[in-house]
């Protein structure tokens, strides 16, 4: 397989979709894993991990198992039964120990590959995956690709022979950097343009990837040029995953050229700054530690877009001013007010993740019962429920007096959880109200129903007022914070469907009147990118589907607009209804 291609093209004309290289050092490396080893790829989003993964999978002489969780993914069960399935399915007791039992059966080796590790960070199906790698047998090779290091102890022996690849195992060197470029764009870019590019983007794959364009400007330009191109892939990718409290932190020491903690500590007034210098380029892979000095460097581009995003205020000679309260800038609190002191951080779209400051929170160590009644609280954060309502949505089946308990064990076990060391009567985030029972979302606390709802209203306001600018701006917005349906891992249950389909409604008719406005605002890409995420929020639309045709027909894309109108005709024959003519907008 070594003497293929060295490169794979995209469609030509599609600069967002360069050429890729195949790493064939990297891909040595993945086969010469020993038997029973462990190789782990960690590395912020756009590093080539998923790319590395699949390359390495084509390669491989032997049964392949591959699982990529999905958000909200917990139970072991999913990764166990999908591994099961994978090697010819059967009955009995779905365990670690009998999947691995089927493993050593098969004849050959075994390969289990897992992308999107960090879906799974501090979840039961996480800590399957340590059970099975510290028990794997001689046949089984696991290859596990995410943005952060597992809760793996990789100090045991049995974890010994483990590999971990990380961004500086991942950055393209500067020969694939030139032969990227030059297969990309036609040998055009220059000796001086690629060390620029080479240099800004320092390796990185899907910086490079957007960088194309950058290479048709000036080189005194290269560098502006190459910060606007990423900006909008650095906000969505690497900032807003992170929790606020390294946000925000990294905002702060950004002015900063060379970190090491007495510096960041003088500038945020905290104590913290070595464990979070150490978080971020040991976890997180976003700055670089040199073991010279112990010091941290940035990328520059990180850097920059940060610097483009902080906080104006500053204080004479140029301090930043104090950090506002949620900033992790003192020392670790007491157990006790930890949750009031952590920055929270809440997210029901797409799947449940609640975060406190940089705790890890092992959700298995509280009952499913008690975890469903987190999330009922979750979607009327700030707003009380009744218990009755709680009680009928999550025990209808036990009597009154039985189910009043239930209700009373699991608000108790989740303040223990949330707030250890909390007293009675103390709790600061799961707050009783007469019969009622709340979650507090602190005023510096993230909660992404609570954006998505403020965005949307702004949105429909501006719109009303004839400011179609910053209508659209608050619809981006709030499109942003919608990353997918209300707690999908809560299926069918009574208590979310209704409002699971009031957001999807909202959120599809958001990006349909985003649409709109950029049509009227004469720009039809922009146009097609909204109606089409309309379409993919709610497929039955008939005038999501009309403007789409609309926007791909204005701007050109005539193929698009042909596969638009197939997709809206099987959309209309599913419903029994007979296609229609696209409509003027």
């Amino acid at each position: 397989m070594h003497d293929r291609a060295h490169h794979i093209h995209s469609a030509p004309g599609d600069p967002a979709r360069t050429s890729w290289v195949i790493r064939d050092h990297l891909l040595d490396r993945l086969a010469r894993a020993s038997p029973g080893a462990l190789t782990l790829l960690v590395a912020p989003a756009g590093y080539g991990k998923t790319t590395l993964l699949a390359q390495h999978l084509e390669r491989f002489a032997g049964t392949i198992v591959r699982w990529r969780p999905w958000r909200g993914t917990s139970e072991a069960g999913a990764l166990l039964s999908a591994v099961r399935h994978a090697l010819g399915g059967g009955a009995g007791p779905l365990t670690v120990e009998s999947v691995l039992r089927r493993v050593e059966r098969r004849p050959g080796p075994v390969l289990l590959a897992v992308d999107d590790l960090h879906l799974i960070h501090g979840t039961e199906a996480e800590a399957a995956l340590e059970e099975i790698a510290l028990l794997a047998p001689p046949n089984l090779r696991l290859l596990l690709a995410g943005q952060r290091l597992p809760q793996f102890n990789l100090t045991r022996w049995e974890l010994a022979t483990s590999t971990v690849l990380g961004p500086a195992d991942l950055r393209l060197r500067s020969d694939e950097v030139r032969r990227l470029l030059h297969d990309a764009h036609g040998g055009r870019p220059s000796a001086r343009q690629t060390a620029q590019v080479d240099g800004l983007t320092q390796g990185w794959p899907a910086a490079l990837r957007l960088a194309g364009p950058a290479l048709l400007h000036p080189p005194e330009a290269v560098a502006a040029v190459v910060g606007s191109l990423t900006h909008a892939y650095l906000e969505r990718e690497v900032i807003r995953p992170l929790p606020e409290r390294l946000v925000r932190f990294l905002e702060q020491v950004s002015p900063l050229s060379r970190l090491d903690a007495a510096r960041c500590d003088a500038l945020v007034g905290g104590t913290e700054s070595a464990w979070l210098l150490g978080v971020l380029a040991d976890e997180r892979g976003l700055l670089r530690r040199d073991p010279a000095d112990g010091t941290f460097h940035w990328g520059p581009l990180l850097r920059g877009h940060l610097l483009r995003r902080r906080p104006t205020g500053t204080t004479g000679g140029g301090r930043e001013r104090p950090p506002s309260r949620g900033v992790a800038s003192t020392a670790a609190p007491a157990p006790a007010p930890a949750a009031e002191s952590a920055t929270l951080s809440l997210r029901c779209f797409g799947g449940f993740e609640l975060t406190l400051g940089e705790r890890d929170l092992t959700w298995t160590a509280i009952r499913p019962r008690a975890r469903a009644l987190l999330r009922l609280l979750a979607i009327h954060a700030g707003q009380p429920v009744h218990r009755e309502l709680l009680v009928e949505a999550l025990w209808p089946e036990r009597p009154p007096a039985t189910a009043a308990r239930c209700l009373h064990v699991a608000v108790s076990a989740l303040r223990t959880f949330l707030e250890p060391g909390v007293t009675r009567g103390g709790s600061r985030l799961l707050v009783r109200s007469g019969e009622a029972y709340l979650l507090r979302i602190p005023p510096e606390g993230s909660y992404d129903l609570r954006r998505f709802e403020t965005s949307l209203a702004e949105g429909r306001d501006a719109e009303a007022a004839a400011r179609p600018e910053a209508a659209a701006r608050a619809l981006r917005a709030a499109l942003d914070a919608y990353a997918g349906d209300l707690l999908p891992e809560d299926g069918p249950a009574e208590w979310v469907v209704e409002r699971r389909e009031h957001y999807r409604h909202a959120a599809a008719e958001a990006a349909l009147v985003l649409a709109k406005l950029e049509l009227a605002r004469g720009r039809p890409v922009a146009g097609a990118r909204a109606a089409a995420r309309s379409v993919q929020i709610d497929p039955f639309r008939d005038d999501a589907w009309q403007t789409l045709i609309v926007a791909h027909e204005r701007s050109g894309e005539t193929a698009a607009a042909e596969r638009s109108r197939k997709g809206h005709a099987r959309m209309l024959l599913s419903l029994g209804l007979p296609a229609a003519p696209a409509e003027v907008i």
